[in-house]
């Protein structure tokens, strides 16, 4: 993957009063233009893509719609979803209030590289998903 964009690691951090995120340096050099950030439509997390990324998804679903795998209104909701930030000198990213309350996003915030993307939770949802998910290492089948 040299050259592609890589998120990784766990961050914990707190959102200050105006709901702005410090990014980790690793993230900000993969978010140097824009970030985008949705809801995701499966878990209670914000999604925060890259510019080249959020296009790479875009493409997948807009596929996957003409192909009728996916409704148009999930293209619709999905795309009506994502919000463009920018980081500012600091290093901070503002996350849009309603983003935030749509997944009870409060002051503690943890910060996960998923390798093509990053995610935002609360502690306790990622506290959550920790406990309940079993890890199956079995290297040979995606190394």
């Amino acid at each position: 993957m040299a050259g592609d964009i890589m998120f990784t690691g766990e961050y914990e951090r707190l959102l200050d009063e105006k709901g702005r995120l410090v990014l980790p340096p690793t993230f900000r050099r993969h978010l140097v233009n824009a970030a985008f950030l949705t809801k995701s439509l499966e878990d209670p997390c914000l999604l925060v893509y890259s510019e080249e990324e959020i296009g790479k998804a875009a493409t997948r679903l807009i596929e996957q719609v003409k192909k009728n795998q996916v409704s148009p209104h999930a293209q619709r909701r999905w795309a009506a979803s994502i919000s463009e930030v920018r980081s500012d000198g600091q290093g901070r990213i503002a996350i849009p209030p309603k983003l935030r309350d749509q997944i009870e996003l409060e002051r503690e915030v943890v910060l996960i590289g998923v390798i093509n993307r990053a995610e935002i939770w609360t502690p306790e949802n990622w506290k959550n998903v920790e406990e309940t998910t079993e890890i199956q290492p079995n290297e040979s089948q995606w190394l």
